[in-house]
C-alpha cells in the first residue's frame, strides 16, 4: 500500500473500524500518520512523563531542542475544548514547538505564539477526512515530517502561520472597536429615548391626576362625590393605568443599584478615562435616573454628560454617543458599568 493509499484508508476510517479508546485513535491514526511522514517508531516515546507528573502520549525524540513536539490523544468522540488548558501545561512542561491534540475525528495542532494566548495559538484544526486534500497533507508534511523538523524548517513554516494569525488578531480587534463604537452610539441613542419616554409617561401621570381632580371637582359642586359611582375609570376607549417604574430588560436603574445597597441617592459619581478626573464630579439624582454635573449644576443623562466630558478632555472628536457607565466611577473605584452588570446577573439578563 503507498503513501495515499495509506492516507486515504487513514482519512475513510468509519468510527467502528477506529473503535472509541484513546489507544485505538493512537494507534490506528496518530502513529500511522507520523510513519508516513518519516518517525520510525523507534521515536516515538509512548506515556511520556512530563516534569510536572502529566502524561504525554506520543513525545518525538531525537529531534532539535527547539524543535520538540508532543502529542496527546483522547477517545474518538472527546470534547478536544476539555483539554487544551491541559496541553498547554504539557507545553509549557517541555518546552515544546509544537503540541497535537487530536481525537477520532479532528487534528488541532498548537504552537506558542509571542503575546499571544495559548487557546488563541491554534495553528490548524484539521478534520481527519480532510487528510486525502493535497493542501492539508502539505500543511500537516510541513510541520510534522521529520525532515522538516531535522532542517528547522518547521520553524519558519510556524513564524510563517503566526504572521497570518496575528494578521487576523488585529484584524478582528480593528473591527470589533468599529462595531462596540457603533454599538455604544446606538446604546447612548437608546438611553436618550428611553429618558423621554420616561418623561412623558411623567406627564402622562400628571395628566390622569389633573382629569380625575377636575372630573371629581364636577360632581363634588352637585354634591355628588365621583368615588359613589363605581364605574371604571376609563379615557379615550382605554384603561388609565397608574404610572410605576417598569423594569426594563438591559437598562440598568440608579433606583436599582440603591435598592440593592451598591449606590446612595445623592452619591458623588467621578468621571473616568484611563484614569479618575476629581475634578469632574456628578451627583446621583435616582428620581429621575440622572446626573447633576457639580461644575454647572445641571442635570444631565449619564452618556450625554459622560459624552460631553470626552470631547472637554480630548478623548472623543465626533458626536456619536457613548455607553456613560463606563465613564463613572465611585469614590472606592467601583465603575458604574461594573455594578450595572451585578443587577442584570441578578436579574437574570446575563447568564
Amino acid at each position: 500500500m503507498n503513501e495515499k493509499q495509506t492516507i486515504e484508508k487513514i482519512a475513510k476510517f468509519k468510527e467502528n473500524e477506529i473503535g472509541s479508546t484513546e489507544e485505538n485513535v493512537k494507534q490506528k491514526i496518530i502513529v500511522p500518520l507520523l510513519e508516513l511522514l518519516g518517525h520510525n517508531r523507534e521515536d516515538l516515546e509512548f506515556e511520556y512523563r512530563t516534569k510536572s507528573g502529566g502524561k504525554i502520549d506520543i513525545f518525538i525524540k531525537n529531534v532539535p531542542k527547539d524543535c520538540r513536539i508532543i502529542i496527546d490523544t483522547k477517545n474518538y468522540s472527546e470534547n478536544l475544548n476539555d483539554y487544551v488548558e491541559q496541553i498547554k501545561i504539557y507545553t509549557f512542561d517541555e518546552a515544546a514547538l509544537i503540541a497535537i491534540l487530536a481525537n477520532g475525528s479532528e487534528i488541532r495542532v498548537y504552537s506558542p505564539l509571542r503575546g499571544v494566548a495559548f487557546e488563541r495559538s491554534l495553528l490548524y484544526s484539521i478534520k481527519r477526512e480532510d487528510l486525502v486534500k493535497e493542501s492539508v497533507w502539505n500543511i500537516i508534511s510541513n510541520l510534522l515530517h521529520k525532515d522538516s523538523i531535522l532542517s528547522k524548517k518547521v520553524i519558519q513554516k510556524i513564524e510563517e502561520r503566526e504572521k497570518e494569525i496575528k494578521d487576523a488578531l488585529s484584524a478582528e480587534e480593528h473591527l470589533r472597536e468599529e462595531y462596540e463604537t457603533n454599538i455604544e452610539g446606538i446604546e447612548s441613542d437608546i438611553e436618550v429615548k428611553e429618558d423621554e419616554i420616561d418623561q412623558l409617561k411623567v406627564k402622562k401621570d400628571n395628566l390622569i391626576k389633573e382629569i380625575d381632580k377636575n372630573i371629581a371637582e364636577i360632581w363634588s359642586k352637585i354634591g355628588l362625590p365621583l368615588e359613589l359611582f363605581k364605574i371604571p375609570h376609563t379615557q379615550f376607549g382605554g384603561v388609565i393605568e397608574s404610572l410605576e417604574y417598569t423594569q426594563k430588560a438591559g437598562r440598568v436603574h440608579f433606583q436599582e443599584l440603591i435598592d440593592a445597597g451598591l449606590l446612595r441617592n445623592g452619591q458623588t459619581l467621578y468621571f473616568y478615562n484611563t484614569r479618575t478626573f476629581t475634578e469632574e464630579q456628578a451627583q446621583i439624582i435616582a428620581s429621575s435616573n440622572k446626573l447633576k454635573y457639580k461644575l454647572d449644576g445641571k442635570i444631565y443623562s449619564i452618556s450625554e454628560l459622560a459624552k460631553s466630558l470626552l470631547i472637554k478632555h480630548g478623548f472623543k472628536r465626533d458626536e456619536h454617543g457613548v455607553a456613560g457607565p463606563k465613564y463613572w466611577k465611585t469614590e472606592e473605584g467601583k465603575l458604574l458599568n461594573d455594578l450595572n452588570e451585578q443587577i442584570r446577573k441578578q436579574r437574570g439578563d446575563r447568564n
